[in-house]
């Protein structure tokens, strides 16, 4: 957009260039419905014609407008805007009306052009906000739900270890009861042996 209103300045210049050497249009008038041109009198003879004095405000406020779009460090399109409608206003038939007008509509393009980048920038960096708030959000869900899981297997893990445990006890207990159940079918054995052998002697 910037080459676009530098090339446009540079052929304007060349145009007000122009401009300033072309010779003043003729006067119209309107007689009822119709439009008749007034032509200059023409001078006495012998005579060299002198053209009639010209206002050059028209063609000052301009290049007034121009020197403010092309100030080397930083360009004011507002004044300059202002300026060029101040030419519209003051001056309605003026050579630069249309150069004016383009250059007050391409000044409102480029205001608007920004005006549109800086909405987009805006919506943007509210999408990215909103994208962070939920990404953090997301990652406080997760870490709940860690939390709850490693509660969770924590309480799984004790009641493991208080099965096994359960578990060792019984085996203990059985394991007791076995060695005792050994014991006692050994010594009754051994009853049963004695028995038969003093069976024996009293026969």
């Amino acid at each position: 957009m910037n080459r676009l209103l530098t090339t446009l300045i540079v052929m304007t210049a060349l145009l007000f260039l122009a401009g300033c050497a072309a010779t003043p249009p003729t006067v119209e008038q309107k007689v009822g419905q119709k439009i008749v041109v007034a032509e200059p009198p023409a001078p006495p003879a012998g005579e060299i014609p002198v053209p009639p004095p010209r206002s050059t405000e028209d063609r000052d406020l301009f290049a007034e407008g121009l020197a403010l779009l092309n100030q080397p460090d930083r360009p004011d399109a507002v004044k300059a805007r202002a300026v060029f409608v101040s030419l519209l206003e003051r001056y309605p038939q003026s050579r630069w009306r249309l150069a004016a007008e383009t250059f007050i509509r391409l000044i409102d393009e480029i205001a608007a052009s920004r005006k549109e980048k800086r909405r987009d920038r805006l919506l943007a960096e509210q999408v990215r906000a909103e994208q962070v708030r939920a990404e953090q959000v997301r990652a406080e869900q997760l870490r709940a739900e860690w939390a709850v899981a490693m509660q969770e297997n924590e309480a799984l893990q004790k009641k493991l270890r208080e099965q096994t445990e359960k578990l060792q006890k019984e085996m203990m207990s059985l394991a007791q009861e076995n060695e005792k159940l050994r014991k006692d079918l050994q010594r009754l054995k051994a009853l049963e042996i004695e028995l038969e052998k003093r069976e024996r002697m009293l026969r």
